[in-house]
């Protein structure tokens, strides 16, 4: 697997439907994480919304590797029956064809209950784990590096793994008013330290989707463009270290701190469409002004119309956007735009990151030349 890019997306219909509906050039270079929904707190029956959750991503992504983290549920988090929800849901993904691998918490490590679910899951199955390292170990633990490696090191011991098989994630979740210096420089703090402890694999990732259309376009039935900070504060570490071993991700086209089963009845329509180094967004108007079928068809006419538009050739959600603005596709629900948005987002990043690559490695080739 030659990976470039790790989506880290919500374990729902939405993302599943874009995974579906990849080609197989981009499913081989991805590996996603999913996160698994927390519960609702009308839920009566975790065991059976889990079990519906992994049957659907081993429909999406069968015979594939991802990650599964539960960062949306306390640590102790436990079934019906008493088992650990990571150890339940990570049992179920794998028995409906998904080659899981577990994310660990550093923050929640010290949680008992938690871990000793990981070191479980462990001894049952070949997987290769990946540390995910939160806001608060990259500015304070990852500079601290005697009392970072000793961490780190704990927590590897534990597993039976070591730097050469385990991932490690530099997770800046919400980088919405961060600046893309401060990013950097963290960045290469982290790789720094990270190498020195012998890892290979380093995910960096953020999301720049605010939590509301509002916060992106203030005006309704509007567009404009929001800069990807992570996207970008990822290519000037590349150009600086030129290594193909510090991976990009983000969040898809949500925002890390979104919360899941949030009901808003007077959600706006909208098109969240990811151009170089930027989401271009078509915003309309509350749904109980006009119906998601009818504002969709008129916001994929304006994006159409716009210059960010690509092809319909380009992903199946660009080929949606057009059946769509024509008419051919009713797109009735906010859960079929994200997976189309989702979709041409995947396919974006990925000639984004093989573009840069390129361009600093023919850069390289003319300077030393």
């Amino acid at each position: 697997m030659s990976l470039q890019y790790v989506p880290v997306m919500a374990a729902k219909r939405g993302e599943f439907t874009a995974l579906v509906n990849l080609p197989a050039s981009a499913s081989s270079s991805i590996l996603p994480l999913f996160e698994l929904p927390a519960k609702k707190a009308e839920a009566l029956v975790v065991e059976s919304t889990i079990n519906r959750t992994a049957t659907s991503a081993g429909k999406a992504w069968l015979n594939r590797e991802a990650f599964l983290d539960i960062s949306k549920w306390v640590s102790n988090a436990r079934t019906e029956s008493g088992i650990h929800v990571l150890e339940y849901a990570f049992s179920l993904f794998r028995s409906k064809g998904v080659l899981t691998h577990p994310i660990v918490g550093y923050d929640r490590w010290a949680d008992p209950d938690y871990s000793q679910a990981l070191k479980n899951i462990r001894n049952l199955y070949s997987v290769t784990p990946c540390i995910r390292l939160d806001r608060e170990a990259i500015k304070d633990d990852l500079r601290d590096l005697s009392y970072f490696a000793s961490q780190i090191n704990a927590i590897m011991t534990a597993l039976q793994v070591g730097p050469v098989n385990c991932y490690v994630m530099v997770d800046f979740g919400n980088v919405c008013t961060t600046a893309v210096p401060d990013i950097i420089d963290d960045t290469e703090v982290a790789v720094a330290a990270l190498r020195s402890l012998g890892f290979s694999k380093i995910i960096v990732v953020g999301g720049s989707m605010p939590t509301g259309v509002n916060e992106a376009v203030d005006t309704q039935d509007a567009e404009g463009c929001i800069p990807r900070i992570e996207m970008v504060a990822w290519k000037a570490v590349f150009s600086a270290l030129m290594d193909k071993d510090v991976i990009f991700g983000d969040y898809l086209i949500r925002n890390p701190e979104a919360k899941d089963g949030v009901i808003a009845p007077h959600a706006n329509a909208k098109i969240r469409y990811t151009i170089k180094n930027q989401f271009f967004i078509v915003r309309g108007h509350s749904k109980k002004i006009d119906s998601l079928t009818l504002q969709h068809k008129d916001l994929a006419q304006k994006l159409i119309k716009s210059a960010h538009y690509i092809d319909p050739s380009f992903s199946w959600g660009d080929s949606e956007i057009l059946s769509c603005s024509i008419g051919v596709k009713e797109l009735r629900d906010a859960t079929s735009m994200i997976a189309i948005d989702s979709n041409h987002h995947i396919r974006t990043v990925l000639m984004e990151i093989f573009e840069h690559q390129q361009q600093v490695a023919a850069y390289g080739a003319n300077v030393g030349a």
